[in-house]
């Protein structure tokens, strides 16, 4: 059974998986680095776009 949403891509005129970032899916299908009509519409998360998280600061106690 296969249950990942999907759709179809204007610009690969191929049905595309939406659970993955768009960067995969561009990869998978050769897209390269062009606007994507479907970028709003993936689900994964792409962790090198993610900026660290910043660490709290903290009081000290007197």
């Amino acid at each position: 059974m296969f249950d990942s949403p999907f759709t179809y891509c204007p610009k690969c005129g191929e049905m595309v998986l939406l659970d993955q970032t768009q960067r995969e899916c561009a990869a998978e299908h050769r897209c390269g680095d062009i606007k994507c009509h479907l970028a709003e519409t993936f689900s994964g998360i792409d962790f090198e776009g993610v900026q660290p998280c910043k660490e709290p600061e903290h009081e000290r106690r007197q």
